[in-house]
C-alpha cells in the first residue's frame, strides 16, 4: 500500500509498507537547491520509517546538471548511511540517452563497485528491474 509522504512542485515522495520501499519521483528538471532538498526530503522519511530502500525516478528530470549525480553517489549517501540502521539501497531511474551519458562517463559507475560497501545503487531505465534488484537486496540483508 502506498502512502503519500511529501509532494512539492518538483519532486512525490510516497512510501510502500508492504515492502518498506520509499520512492521518490522527480517532477521536472530541478535547480541544484530542489536536489539537495529533495534528497533532505528523502533523508528525513527513511529516518521515520526506518527505510533504507529507494526507488528514485528522474526520467522526467531531462536538463540534466552536471553536479548531481556524482555528489548523489558520493557525498549525500555517508550522511544517510551513518544515520540508518542497516544499509541504504537506492535504484535510480533515468533516461535510457541520460544511462548512456553516464556510461561513456569512467568517473560515474552505474552501480556501486561492490555488494559489500555499506551504500549500494544501481541505475536502470525500467522500473520492474529496479524493483527486482531492490528486491534482491532486501533478501540478502535479511540472510
Amino acid at each position: 500500500m502506498y502512502q503519500e509522504l511529501a509532494s512539492t512542485a518538483f519532486l512525490h515522495v510516497a512510501y510502500r509498507s508492504d515492502s518498506c520501499l520509499l520512492i521518490g519521483r522527480w517532477l521536472c528538471s530541478i535547480t541544484d537547491a530542489q536536489l539537495h532538498e529533495g534528497y533532505e526530503t528523502m533523508r528525513l522519511a527513511a529516518l521515520e520509517h526506518n527505510c533504507p530502500d529507494w526507488l528514485m525516478d528522474a526520467r522526467r528530470r531531462v536538463d540534466r546538471r552536471r553536479n548531481g549525480p556524482e555528489w548523489v553517489v558520493t557525498t549525500f549517501p555517508p550522511t544517510v548511511q551513518r544515520e540508518m540502521a542497516s544499509r541504504l539501497c537506492v535504484a535510480f531511474l533515468v533516461l535510457p540517452n541520460h544511462l548512456r551519458e553516464l556510461t561513456e562517463e569512467a568517473d560515474l559507475p552505474l552501480r556501486s563497485a561492490s555488494d559489500t560497501d555499506p551504500f549500494q545503487y544501481a541505475r536502470f531505465i525500467d522500473e520492474g528491474a529496479a524493483n527486482a534488484w531492490l528486491d534482491e537486496h532486501r533478501r540478502q540483508g535479511r540472510q
